[in-house]
């Protein structure tokens, strides 16, 4: 016949034990094999109930505990000091069965044989058993309690802390970077000068007042009756003018082009102001058009110095650029880490060269370099805060990262990492072992749950019990839920 093994430690109770048995193979004996000082092993009525939980199968107990193994014999449960014990059915250790006797209880088993009716008193009294068996379960099982305690608590601090946050090493805050390439374009402001000066152009009209053709070179002056002379860029021959009959007079005409000697707006002149030629009696001179275009220009052009002055504003620049940079970092969502709100930058080049934007009309610089910010677990610093004030806490005591509170009076980023000097405080309160304290409480009168809590420093917050009628706290502290405040 097989047999099944159920292990069971110090803490199973009756509840564990069924628990174990209703998951065993439905075939086969069952050995509970328990630990010494188990709560199961304190009374034969819980045998009992694991007993009629394997119904006609075979229930055995190992134990080492001599009271355990006297208590399962007084309710016939066959009981064995070890597992060597139970193999050769020997009830105890020290006694050596016969081997008729050995294989007469390894044969033992539940009779099939209907049983002769029982008189009515026998059966009064196995119902008052099974009865106060009920009731002893019905203690043990049904009842249930919930206690929410708060820990006496009292201020720690304020201390003035300095920590340390770096990327890898032994550091109290644990760091990670991120790293963006910047630009940015820096206008100059050109303070030098050079002039440009420009003569007006325009055009003359030339009238034959000869029968012969009149040749006009390059470089002839005509000026106006106020004295502006003006010069003629071409060499022309003026047609002759001829008389034809009957009396038709046709003038011979031609236009050259001319620019003002002097330059500046006061060779503008309007239509009709130049007529002085330099041979009135040969030709005559007018400008059906007005001249244009001359003026003297005040042209601003770099110089070194301004070439220096915008590489000055380089850096404010390029930190402008990195501070909109760490503020789009902010913004990025990064579960459960946040961004240190200080940026460093750096700058690698600025182009153009000097010697290429010197003497010109106008430059503007390109600024490039990087920024880096360091990224901190949300929870900081304020962990590493409430873990230096768990330090200093009175022995016992504990202290919540919520109850932390800190100001930051300093700080410090540089290549090396992070610093944060603040001013921080919190509030130590006692730890709170649920165990024991469930432990403390199981099979206690309700009424005196209160000051047992007071005597380890602990406040009843409220209490919570089924059924409201039993006047204990469950007898078995895994029935009892302890929440802390």
């Amino acid at each position: 016949m097989s047999r099944t093994i159920v292990d069971l430690d110090a803490r199973a109770t009756v509840l564990d034990a069924a628990e174990r048995l209703a998951a065993s193979p439905p075939d086969g004996d069952i050995a509970l094999m328990v630990a010494p000082g188990a709560p199961v092993l304190r009374s034969g009525v819980f045998l009992e109930v694991l007993r009629s939980e394997v119904g006609p199968r075979r229930l055995s107990l190992v134990t080492t505990d001599a009271r355990a193994r006297s208590v399962a014999s007084s309710v016939h449960v066959p009981a064995y000091a070890s597992l060597a014990a139970l193999e050769r059915h020997e009830l105890d250790p020290t006694e050596r069965l016969e081997k008729a006797r050995r294989a007469a209880i390894a044969s033992a088993r539940p009779s099939t044989v209907t049983a002769p009716r029982p008189a009515f008193g026998r059966m009064a009294a196995i119902g008052a058993s099974l009865l106060a068996a009920a009731a002893i379960l019905a203690g043990v099982a049904v009842p249930e309690a919930t206690v929410r305690v708060a820990a006496a608590a009292q201020p720690i601090g304020p201390y003035d802390l300095e920590l340390r946050g770096t990327v890898g090493g032994t550091a109290q805050v644990m760091l990670e970077t991120v790293t963006q390439p910047i630009s940015v374009k820096v206008p100059g402001t050109a303070t030098g000068t050079r002039t440009e000066e420009i003569k007006a152009k325009g055009a003359v009209q030339l009238e034959n007042r000869t029968t012969d053709d009149v040749r006009v070179p390059k470089a002839t002056v005509f000026r106006t009756g106020d004295g502006v002379q003006f010069i003629s860029t071409a060499d022309v021959t003026l047609p002759r003018s001829v008389i034809l009959p009957p009396f038709q007079l046709f003038i011979g005409k031609v236009s050259v082009a001319v620019d003002a000697v002097a330059a500046g707006p006061s060779g503008n002149v309007g239509v009709g102001k130049i007529t002085v030629g330099p041979d009135p009696n040969r030709f005559a001179v007018t400008n059906p058009e007005p001249t244009s275009g001359g003026e003297i220009k005040r042209i601003p052009i770099v110089r070194v110095e301004d070439y220096d002055a915008a590489v000055k504003k380089a850096p404010d620049a390029l930190k402008a650029e990195a501070e909109a940079q760490l503020q789009r970092w902010t913004r990025e969502p990064r579960p459960r880490k946040q961004v240190v709100q200080h940026v460093l930058f750096r700058q690698i080049s600025i182009v153009p060269a000097p010697t290429d934007v010197i003497g010109k009309d106008g430059f503007e610089l390109v600024v490039s370099g990087t920024a880096t910010a360091y990224v901190a677990p949300d929870s900081q610093p304020r962990a590493a805060i409430a873990s230096i004030l768990r330090e200093r806490a009175v022995a016992g005591n504990d202290v919540n990262d919520g109850g932390v509170a800190y100001d930051v009076t300093k700080l410090t980023v540089g290549d090396e990492g992070v610093t944060w000097n603040v001013r921080a405080q919190g509030v130590q309160s006692r730890k709170v072992d649920r165990a024991a304290t469930s432990r403390l409480l199981a099979g206690k009168p309700v009424r005196e749950a209160e000051k047992l809590l007071d005597g380890e420093r602990l406040r009843l917050v409220r209490l919570d019990w089924v059924p409201a009628w039993w006047p204990l706290l469950p007898l078995l502290d895994a029935r009892i839920t302890v929440q802390e405040e």
